[in-house]
């Protein structure tokens, strides 16, 4: 197993490490360890995670491949011109290069000559949709997920980093589809992901201004707080291919998309030592611009399994669906089937709902003892808790924030005394300094949400 995996400087010092295999052979070059990795990452990205009814599902599907032909004269197929490849570059951020190892910085001091050369390449991989194998190539950083066991490979997040010049590329064609998709009303309301003039503060306005609603009716709020398993890594890339093509787009998007997302690999890098290379089989690429978008494409139609007298929050793959009524049986005959919807969807998508991670909360502010909702998904009974964060916020089942307020507290503290470390008088930072350091680690932290709890 691995005893220690730790992050310092920005490097990975591992000392004492191992992993115990089946035969009970232990790994201690950091080459292996970071195959391991890499191996585990690759599994996870594969047609091992889908079900058996969701895998015949797809392969019967698969059979028939979708006409994208177009004679290209749609807006949105026409050639990139200088004024998208500049604001495309002006609304990046500095972030780490890829495997080819070329900044932002390095592309936005070019001259005006060789931007338009990068303007022409772009123009001719858009025409032929044939994307450089350099661009479905990413490395992958693994960071330790905070209070998991680090001596399983599971308990670790991929960071993927790509080409800046494939992100850039990425950013033009992004611009276009999330207009197309916003011009046609494609994405559904109730999806705040990544979406101009909409936020998280959007949702936990509306599910705060819901359950308060129904206290002031006095009814029963019973919300159900869902966790996609792997969402990212099993996205069915047909799929995303089969909702464009229902969306109307055809032609060169779509196109650039299929070959995007094709034959796509990875390297694990452990300090300076990489792992040999994987390939990624199943999902959205990690670190891309195009995913997030191709993703909430996929995920739309998941609002659509629930009835119309059930709300439901959903941005990215942070979904919730919650109903009220005065009598508990009513509600849980409506969430009852509404969950039934939604596994049968999960089934038909190749998603999964995560069994530990989706829990429900009944919201009541009566005094008397009221029975708790039992829901049973898929054979499993849906665990009824006190509390549960959504979106950064922790929500209570008497709404008080008294937990999250708890929490902030306990966080902010912590800042706190960081800071007090850098603050002496004689030797300590400078009031300019001390004043970035409070607003990054504690204003903006206690900022945000403060519009639902702040009383």
């Amino acid at each position: 197993m691995w005893d220690i995996v730790r992050k310092i400087d920005g490097k990975f010092k591992l000392s004492a490490i191992k992993y115990l295999t089946a035969a009970n052979s232990q790994i201690t070059e950091i080459k292996d360890i970071a195959n391991t990795l890499a191996r585990t990452f690759s599994v996870t990205s594969t047609d091992q995670s889908y079900s058996p009814q969701f895998l015949a599902i797809k392969t019967q599907r698969e059979q028939h491949p979708l006409n994208f032909c177009s004679h290209n004269t749609e807006y949105y197929n026409l050639p990139f011109s200088k004024l998208e490849l500049i604001s495309a570059l002006a609304a990046t951020r500095d972030s780490s290069p890829g495997p080819d190892n070329i900044h932002y910085q390095m592309i936005k001091h070019l001259p005006e000559c060789s931007l338009d050369l990068l303007l022409i390449v772009f123009n001719r991989i858009w025409e032929n949709s044939t994307l450089p194998n350099t661009w479905k190539t990413s490395t992958v950083i693994p960071i330790p997920k905070p209070g998991k066991d680090h001596s399983d490979p599971n308990n670790y997040r991929p960071i993927s980093l790509t080409s800046c010049i494939c992100k850039l590329c990425e950013r033009m064609i992004n611009n276009r589809l999330v207009y197309y998709l916003e011009r046609n009303k494609i994405l559904s309301d109730v999806q705040s992901g990544f979406r101009k003039q909409r936020s998280t503060n959007d949702h936990l306005i509306r599910l705060e201004t819901w359950i308060r609603e129904g206290f002031i009716s006095g009814e029963h709020v019973v919300v159900v707080f869902f966790d996609l398993a792997k969402a990212y890594d099993t996205t069915w890339r047909y799929g995303i291919l089969s909702d464009l093509f229902e969306a109307g787009l055809r032609g060169r998007l779509p196109l650039f998309i299929k070959s995007f997302m094709e034959n796509r690999s990875f390297k694990v890098r452990l300090n300076s030592t990489f792992s040999d290379s994987f390939s990624q089989d199943t999902g959205v690429p990690q670190g891309s611009i195009l995913s997030t978008t191709l993703f909430g494409l996929k995920i739309n139609s998941i609002v659509k399994c629930l009835s119309s007298n059930t709300d439901s929050s959903l941005y990215v793959d942070d979904f919730l669906a919650c109903y009220r009524a005065k009598q508990m049986r009513t509600i849980e005959r409506q969430v009852q089937l509404s969950l039934n919807k939604l596994q049968t969807w999960a089934d038909q998508n190749g998603f999964k709902f995560s069994s530990t991670k989706t829990v429900c909360i009944h919201f009541c502010n009566k005094h008397k003892v009221h029975p708790d909702p039992h829901l049973t998904p898929y054979g499993n009974v849906i665990p009824v808790v006190k509390e549960t964060k959504f979106l950064g916020v922790l929500y209570d089942s008497k709404l008080t924030f008294l937990p999250h307020l708890k929490q902030l507290k306990t966080k902010r503290m912590k800042a706190m005394n960081l800071i007090k470390v850098v603050a002496h008088r004689d030797w300590g930072a400078d009031r300019d300094t001390l004043s970035k350091l409070y607003h990054c680690m504690i204003h903006s932290k206690v900022d945000y949400g403060c519009i639902v709890y702040d009383c």
